[in-house]
């Protein structure tokens, strides 16, 4: 801590991670400057913690910039602050590198990917919990790391996206799992290479007795593992839920377990059935990472894990079983926000009524093409619906809906007159929220209000 005392530090961005920052650092005495560019957040954040005015002119007298992952750190939306603390050569750093500066001594297990991570994670908790082992969690997944009151002689597991990757430099993983990398946030890193990059930095400062954990089931980290085997010092685990040659993968639902981890063989044979509270096989993997880990940390108590596992709750907004109607099931995957997580559920369903659309965030609808014999119509809402109408009216038979109210309604009405075998009612957007709600969550929940909303009939 003393490299920081007497110092002033700036925070910009005052929502839920800034203001977590701010907090802490104030109960520590440090003299604090914020800014938010949303002037309301400002004011409220200003009179209730008493911090100073961040400036152009107080700027150039912080030690630190704490930056808060909803700023653009990079590209040509890079916030004005970030710019002239570079010109003035000051520190830009995060919320968990600031967190790991103050407790270097801490083991943490962090979990990066473009799709699985909250699953992940939050598996993964749940297991340690079962086991009795303490630990924590935070970042990503929306409990911000300084929020955290008992994390000393822990494991702690964080969720980390690449907006955090950004200003990460000296935070170490004792453990890092890189699920897979698909094309998303283009519109913050400019480019997918850049993307990539700052996916790969999970891995940064490990050494010899840490352990790297990847998926190699999209062709992006496929390619990647032997450029990261040349890489990297520490122990490397593959893992996949298709792939024979990762050392942990799925194999006619059975997870194989096939490696050498300190100089000790490892091998296993586990009947995937059993987990029935998980659906679709994109699962597959991130329950095989979540072995992986515990196996890195010498947890092999195999009942206890399985046990764990079929206890644990499916993540809300993925793949969620929301209601039953005469054979009707509603699935809200609001999560599903590009086209990789979007084909996962695709392809675990058939006759699906799929509602789909909201903000751009990548072209190319038409990679679902494969898919398209699951799905017996298409309801298109938000920003999207008519550039995918478009795309997809030569190949779907496709409707436009005001909004996601109507699209539940039309969806339910035509499952009903076409009296499809099992049919399913699924909203897996493809999109970001962002058109029309605060975040997928808003989104997924509006969805589950409608469904519940529709009228005369007895749900199972």
């Amino acid at each position: 801590m003393k490299i920081f005392l007497n110092k002033k530090i700036g925070v910009l961005g005052l929502s839920r991670t800034g203001l977590s920052s701010v907090k802490f650092l104030k109960k520590k005495g440090f003299n604090i400057y914020g800014w938010d560019d949303n002037n309301e957040k400002f004011i409220n954040s200003k009179k209730k913690f008493n911090i100073h005015n961040l400036n152009n002119n107080n700027l150039k007298k912080q030690s630190f910039l704490i930056v808060s992952p909803g700023i653009h750190s990079s590209g040509k939306k890079r916030h004005p602050f970030l710019k002239k603390a570079d010109k003035a050569k000051i520190e830009i750093l995060n919320d968990i590198e600031l967190f790991y500066r103050f407790n270097p001594e801490e083991k943490y297990i962090g979990v990066t990917g473009t799709n699985g991570k909250s699953t992940t994670v939050s598996l993964l908790c749940h297991i340690l919990k079962k086991l009795k082992i303490n630990n924590t969690l935070s970042g990503n997944i929306g409990n911000p790391i300084f929020n955290l009151k008992k994390f000393k002689k822990s494991l702690n597991i964080l969720e980390v996206s690449s907006f955090q990757l950004e200003q990460m430099k000296r935070m170490k993983f004792k453990i890092a799992v890189l699920l897979n990398i698909t094309k998303d946030h283009i519109e913050r890193h400019q480019n997918f290479k850049n993307y990539i990059n700052e996916k790969i930095k999970i891995f940064n400062n490990q050494c010899k007795n840490d352990v790297s954990i990847i998926g190699i089931d999209d062709p992006t980290t496929s390619s990647l593992v032997n450029k990261l085997k040349k890489k990297l010092s520490s122990n490397l685990i593959t893992i996949s839920g298709k792939n024979s040659k990762a050392n942990i993968y799925i194999k006619n639902e059975r997870l194989i377990i096939n490696l050498n981890l300190n100089d000790k063989k490892i091998f296993n044979k586990i009947d995937i059935r059993k987990y029935k509270n998980f659906s679709g096989s994109h699962n597959y993997q991130n329950i095989a990472a979540v072995y992986a880990i515990l196996l890195s940390l010498g947890f092999m108590n195999w009942k206890k894990i399985q046990n764990s596992i079929q206890s644990f709750k499916i993540l809300p907004h993925r793949l969620e079983k929301v209601r039953e109607i005469d054979n009707i099931t509603f699935i809200n995957d609001s999560k599903a926000t590009n086209l990789d997580a979007t084909k996962q559920a695709l392809k675990s369903f058939k006759n699906i009524y799929w509602i789909m659309g909201g903000r751009i965030k990548e072209k190319g609808i038409l990679k679902l093409k494969k898919y398209f014999s699951n799905i017996k119509h298409a309801f298109l809402i938000g920003e999207t619906k008519f550039l995918y109408e478009k795309y997809l009216k030569n190949h779907l038979n496709c409707t436009i809906a005001k909004n996601l109210n109507e699209s539940t309604k039309l969806s339910f009405c035509l499952a009903k007159k076409e009296k499809k075998d099992a049919p399913i009612i699924l909203l897996s957007p493809a999109c970001s929220s962002l058109d029309e709600w605060k975040d997928f969550e808003e989104r997924g929940n509006a969805f589950i209000k409608y469904v519940k909303e529709l009228k005369n009939y007895n749900a199972k």
